[in-house]
C-alpha cells in the first residue's frame, strides 16, 4: 500500500469565468512514492448520469437524491496510478478537505423525508374562524381530558377528534425548519414555535418580533443560547424583571461553554471514512485545520443558496423589500448582526454606534473603507474586532481613554504601549479581563511596563 505522509492544500480564489470551479489544490507527500503536486479539487454541474467525467475523474456527490453538481479531483498527468487507484486518493482528499457525502446544512434533502406535514393538514377539517390559541401553548401532541374539556367549554362549536389530530400536527409542525414551517403560521400560535422550535435565529425573530413570545424562548435553550447579548438585553426588558435576572444569571453562567453546532440538531449520523485498499494515510498531527482556507467544505449549490442555519439567502432586492419593512426597534435589534454587505447597503439607515459596539462582523478593510461611519468610542467597547498594530496606532487617538478601551488593552502590543502610554487606560487587572489575543510572552512584557 502506499503510504501517505502528509498532505497541504493550496487557497484558491474562485473565478465563474472557468468550467471547473477549483476550490483547492492539494500537494501529497509519500514515504514510498513520489510526492504528487498539483492535483486540483474542483467542482461541476453534473451534465450526464455517468459515473465518471469526459476526462475519467469520478464524481462524488454530496446528496445523491440530488446530482446537479459534485466534486472531483484532476491528477497531473504524469501521475502513475490506476482508476481505482486515483478514486480512492480523490476520495481522500475531498474527505480531508472537507466531507463526501454528506453536509452540515440544516437543508439536507434527507430531512425532508420525515413528517408529512402537508398531508396530514389537508386531513385536517379547520372550524370556522378558527382561534389559533384555542388549544393552549403547553399542550404538546396528546390533548388530556382537562384540557380537552377546557377546550370545549371555550370553544362548544370544535371537534374533538379536530382538536386531539390538530395537536398533534401543529407539535410536528412547529420544530420544522421556517423554510417549511413558513407556510403554516396563520394555523399555529406563535408562542408554540418560540418554546419548541430549535432552528429559529436571532434574525428570524426580528423578521416577526411583534409576534415573539419571549418567555417561552427563555426556555428553548438551543435558540437563547445563539442570541447575541444585545438581543438578549432587548429580550430582558420584555420580561418580568425576576424572570430577566434569573435568565441573565443562567446566560452569562452559561456563556462559552457550549457552541453554536453542539446545539444545532443533527440530522444524521456522521459517515466514518471508508476503509482504504490501496492506501495508507495515518493523520495524526497533520489532519488538516481548515484555518487557512477561504472556503469550508466543499462547495455545493446548497452552499450558495443557504446560509449555515439553512435559511435561504435573499437577493439584494428580498433584503430591500424587509428591510423598509422594519419598525426602527427591528432595525437597531438587525444592527447588530448585519453582514458587511448588508451593513454598506444600508449604511445611510443604520446607528453606528450601535454597529460600531456590537457587530461582530467587522472587518479592519471594512472599517478603513467606511471611516466617516465609524463611532471610535463606541468600536473601543468591540472586543469581537481582531485589528492590526499599524490601525490602532493610526486611529489611536479617536478612541476615548477617559476610561479603559477593551479593544485597545485586547491589541495592546509592547510598541503600541510605549508609544501611548500617556492616553492609554491599562493595569493588570484590565490586561488579564481583555488581554485574550496576548501570548504569554507578550502578556509578561506588557505586565512588567505597566507595573514594574
Amino acid at each position: 500500500m502506499l503510504k501517505i505522509k502528509n498532505i497541504e492544500f493550496i487557497k484558491v480564489v474562485y473565478d465563474e469565468s472557468l468550467s471547473h470551479n477549483i476550490f483547492s489544490i492539494a500537494n501529497i507527500a509519500f514515504s514510498n512514492y513520489e510526492p504528487i503536486s498539483g492535483a486540483l479539487l474542483y467542482w461541476q454541474k453534473n451534465m450526464d448520469d455517468n459515473a465518471f467525467t469526459p476526462e475519467g475523474d469520478y464524481k462524488f456527490f454530496y446528496d445523491m437524491a440530488n446530482v446537479t453538481y459534485f466534486a472531483s479531483v484532476k491528477f497531473p498527468k504524469h501521475v502513475r496510478l490506476t482508476r481505482d487507484q486515483r478514486q480512492e486518493l480523490a476520495y481522500i482528499l475531498l474527505e480531508e478537505r472537507g466531507s463526501v457525502g454528506s453536509y452540515s446544512f440544516a437543508t439536507h434533502a434527507g430531512r425532508k423525508k420525515g413528517y408529512p406535514a402537508d398531508e396530514r393538514f389537508q386531513e385536517l377539517d379547520f372550524p370556522a374562524h378558527f382561534d389559533v390559541t384555542a388549544v393552549p401553548a403547553y399542550v404538546k401532541s396528546i390533548v388530556t381530558k382537562v384540557d380537552l374539556d377546557m377546550i370545549l367549554h371555550a370553544y362548544p362549536e370544535y371537534d374533538p377528534i379536530f382538536i386531539s389530530k390538530y395537536a398533534k400536527w401543529r407539535y410536528k409542525v412547529a420544530q420544522l425548519h421556517p423554510n417549511e414551517l413558513d407556510a403554516y403560521l396563520p394555523y399555529i400560535d406563535f408562542s408554540v414555535i418560540c418554546a419548541i422550535n430549535p432552528y429559529l435565529t436571532e434574525a428570524y425573530l426580528i423578521d416577526h418580533l411583534a409576534d415573539v413570545d419571549f418567555e417561552m424562548i427563555a426556555s428553548n435553550y438551543p435558540v437563547l443560547s445563539r442570541l447575541s447579548k444585545p438581543f438578549r438585553e432587548y429580550m430582558y426588558r420584555q420580561l418580568e424583571p425576576a424572570l430577566a435576572k434569573e435568565l441573565e444569571e443562567f446566560l452569562e453562567a452559561d456563556d462559552g461553554e457550549e457552541q453554536v453546532v453542539d446545539i444545532l440538531p443533527s440530522f444524521e449520523e456522521e459517515e466514518e471514512m471508508a476503509v482504504l485498499e490501496f492506501f495508507e494515510y495515518d493523520r495524526g498531527t497533520n489532519k488538516w485545520p481548515g484555518s487557512e482556507h477561504l472556503v469550508k467544505g466543499i462547495p455545493s449549490l446548497a452552499s450558495q443558496l443557504y446560509d449555515r442555519f439553512g435559511y435561504k439567502k435573499l437577493t439584494n432586492k428580498e433584503m430591500d423589500q424587509k428591510v423598509s419593512s422594519y419598525s426602527e426597534v427591528q432595525l437597531e435589534l438587525i444592527s447588530y448582526t448585519l453582514e458587511p454587505h448588508w451593513l454598506h447597503r444600508y449604511r445611510e439607515m443604520l446607528d453606528w454606534s450601535l454597529v460600531c459596539e456590537y457587530n461582530p462582523y467587522l472587518t479592519e478593510d471594512f472599517l478603513e473603507s467606511h471611516l466617516k461611519y465609524i463611532d471610535f468610542y463606541a468600536l473601543g467597547n468591540n472586543t469581537n474586532c481582531e485589528l492590526s498594530e499599524d490601525f490602532m496606532d493610526t486611529h489611536m487617538n479617536k478612541f476615548n481613554h477617559q476610561k479603559p478601551v477593551p479593544l485597545v488593552i485586547r491589541h495592546l502590543t509592547e510598541s503600541l504601549y510605549l508609544t501611548h502610554k500617556d492616553t492609554i487606560v491599562v493595569n493588570s487587572q484590565l490586561l488579564n479581563e481583555y488581554g485574550d489575543l496576548l501570548d504569554d510572552e507578550q502578556f509578561l512584557i506588557l505586565q512588567n511596563l505597566i507595573e514594574p
